[in-house]
């Protein structure tokens, strides 16, 4: 969930990049502040420019076992995220809709060459996820360009203060994850964390 933000380098082979976004039923102009602050305090880059011939991705199914290993790992101590000082949080839950909301997310942004937090047709995280027939009371999604393994991508993630806080916030109670590979051989990571309507 986020809109232009600063001016962006192009990624080398040794510069994956991330970005945060989050949501919650929050006014419009608050959702906004809050994403572009998000957005300005990650290390951000912009992968290969789009290119309309080819909008050829292929979408991989990730290993839930391991995304929730590796998430339990990281919630399960207490965690600075830049300036502030997150508690232990219990684990997430995989949920199925929230993986195909990721993994539909990955793939658009390897067909198109955009990381972003809005698809290619102007679909919002909250709209997307309502899509994948889940009921969100409290959304967040990092994304990432060009990590190897969901170690790498978790380990940008932690590094960077707004992706950080998406991954500690006791708010979240369920995750999917996706991932896309580029027509440049390079993948596209999606983490959708959730809470459930109630």
């Amino acid at each position: 969930m986020s809109g232009p933000g600063p001016s962006l380098r192009a990624p080398t082979r040794r510069s994956p990049v991330v970005l945060a976004g989050v949501g919650r039923l929050l006014p419009a102009a608050l959702r906004l502040a809050v994403c572009l602050a998000v957005v300005a305090t990650a290390a951000c880059a912009q992968p290969p420019a789009p290119n309309p011939d080819n909008r050829s991705a292929i979408a991989v199914r990730v290993d839930a076992e391991t995304w929730s290993r590796l998430l339990a790992q990281a919630r399960a101590e207490q965690r600075r995220c830049g300036f502030q000082i997150f508690a232990a949080a219990g684990p997430l839950r995989w949920n199925d809709a929230l993986a195909r909301a990721a993994r539909a997310h990955s793939a658009d942004m390897a067909a198109t060459g955009q990381l972003s937090h809005t698809g290619s047709r102007g679909e919002e995280l909250g709209q997307r996820v309502r899509n994948a027939g889940y009921q969100p009371q409290a959304w967040g999604e990092n994304v990432a360009y060009g990590q190897p393994d969901p170690e790498a991508a978790l380990a940008a993630w932690l590094d960077s203060p707004g992706h950080c806080r998406n991954i500690m916030d006791p708010a979240y109670r369920e995750f999917g994850a996706g991932r896309a590979v580029g027509s440049d051989g390079r993948p596209f990571w999606t983490l959708v964390l959730a809470a459930p309507m109630e």
